[in-house]
């Protein structure tokens, strides 16, 4: 019987072998030989090498137990580390809590007025304290403004709120302050040696903007280029102005068109996006799902894990061995699937590929995936070619706003976290994307995405395709949790041994 070691597949970046070798995986595929049921396991990717080697060595008798041979796909993505070093500095930044401040204000009085008292005039907001002692719920463990319900209805940003916003907060001294701060932290003081501006701002170590903020080098950057004494001391302030009226305004859209994720978590995700984007781990997000991507590219000048993996696997099955195969997937282990059943579908279209066009796999299995709905709708349009079951692990969206990404700053999930700050659109541009794990999406027949309408049919035609939890079935009550539930391990076991 293999170690649990011997069942892993560890890649590094661009999905190349780390310390697997072509040799372990030729052994490793050996040893499927004849097995009546494979699993491929992708963990989440919050989890660094080691933990992936640890949720092996865990699973591993779970899968052996029903019957199944399992293979360990081991990956890291740093994610986790951002995540729990960098935003709880941001979230209490003096700026991030001036801009919280503020962009809270403005929102209430734009989003909460009915829209007939919105044409009437100028937007009508609670003042800086009263916004401030609500905000001061948060240390108490309440969500603040949770209790308001927005209007069916919600117009746009119209140019004279915005006018009238940006006016004020062009006279805010505090805000003023704050840029004042930022600017101070990047630029030589008097007496020391003269630096340029803009690459003191970008000359960073670890990423980090600067000593006062965790901004987003470039912002930083545009700050510094625009400091000076006098009338030209302003043009930083106006930068400020211009984002923050943004920011305002993408809260009232996200209202306007659905999305949101209500007030409190939206201004934070918005302000985040705007000013802080390249250190909440966006670009560790992204790299992590083109990993999952590169590692079934082309080999060029070095192998890439999941490739020769299923080159390998292919030529098993080609001989004759035909084993029932299940994939099952964490978090982002559902991209990583997603990645593989597109390998599965080019496999099929090339014309000297040795997997046999009848293959397909057993089950699909997600825990709590991190995929987007656009991602995963293609998936389930080819069910009759790819596979023959699935089934979705995953919370309810009153689990999924209890677990608290950040406690007492953030009171929503991680898979709300990347809904609503991590994901980009087609063209590389931060945009609100709807997450598959996440049941709002489904509960809500108006929400917006391509794919949304095939993913939510797919789901609704068997009930047995979804298991909410907490629940009968499940009883998870974190994203984290879903790989170590006894109640969901015990159903993924159920369905290997059926």
């Amino acid at each position: 019987m293999a170690s649990y070691r011997e069942r892993c597949i560890h890649s590094r970046q661009s999905g190349r072998l780390a310390s697997t070798t072509t040799a372990d995986i030729d052994e490793l595929v050996a040893g499927l030989k004849d097995r009546p049921r494979v699993v491929l396991h992708f963990h989440g990717g919050l989890t660094d090498d080691m933990l992936g080697f640890a949720t092996a060595e865990r699973l591993a008798p779970m899968y052996e137990a029903a019957g199944a041979e399992p293979v360990f796909f081991v990956w890291s993505s740093g994610l986790l580390e951002t995540l729990r070093g960098n935003l709880p500095q941001i979230l209490n930044e003096s700026v991030f809590r001036t801009l919280l401040n503020r962009v809270t204000r403005y929102a209430t009085g734009t989003v909460f007025r009915e829209p007939g008292q919105r044409a009437l005039g100028a937007v009508t907001t609670p003042s800086p304290r009263a916004v401030a002692a609500e905000l001061a719920q948060v240390r108490a463990g309440q969500e603040p403004y949770a209790r308001l319900t927005a209007p069916h209805e919600v117009p746009p940003l119209n140019e004279v709120e915005q006018r009238q916003i940006a006016a004020e907060l062009s006279a805010d001294t505090e805000l003023a302050e704050r840029t004042r701060e930022i600017v101070n932290s990047v630029t030589p003081q008097a007496g020391a040696e003269p630096t340029e501006p803009v690459a003191a701002a970008r000359d960073i170590i670890g990423g980090r903007a600067a000593a006062a903020t965790l901004m987003s080098p470039d912002v930083v950057a545009d700050l510094a280029d625009r400091a000076g004494t006098g009338e030209r001391a302003l043009v930083s302030t106006a930068l400020i102005v211009r984002k923050t009226v943004r920011v305002v305004a993408a809260v009232v859209g996200r209202f306007r068109q659905r999305n949101d994720h209500g007030l409190y978590p939206t201004v934070v995700e918005e302000i985040l996006r705007e000013f802080y984007l390249a250190n909440v781990g966006a670009a560790i997000w992204g790299a992590m799902k083109r990993q999952t991507a590169d590692t079934f590219a082309a080999a060029d000048d070095e192998v890439r894990a999941g490739r020769y993996f299923l080159d390998r696997f292919a030529e098993l099955l080609a001989a004759g061995t035909r084993p029932q195969v299940t994939v099952v997937g964490h978090s982002a282990g559902a991209v990583f699937i997603s990645n593989l059943l597109d390998d599965l579908v080019r496999r099929r279209a090339a014309e000297n590929d040795p997997l046999p066009a009848d293959f397909r796999l057993r089950d699909v299995v997600l825990l709590a995936p991190a995929c987007t709905v656009a991602q995963l709708a293609p998936v389930v349009r080819r069910q009759a070619e790819l596979f023959d079951r699935f089934r979705m692990f995953t919370m309810t969206d009153r689990a999924e706003q209890a677990d608290h990404l950040v406690p007492f700053l953030y009171p929503r999930s991680l898979l709300y976290f990347i809904s609503g700050v991590l994901e980009r659109g087609p063209s590389g541009q931060s945009v609100v994307t709807p997450i598959a794990g996440m049941q709002r999406w489904y509960l809500d027949s108006a929400a917006p995405g391509p794919g949304s309408d095939d993913l939510r049919g797919f789901l609704r035609a068997d009930s047995a395709r979804t298991v909410w939890s907490p629940g009968l079935d499940a009883g998870a009550r974190s994203h984290t949790a879903f790989d170590d539930d006894p109640q969901v391990l015990a159903s993924v076991a159920a369905m290997l041994a059926d």
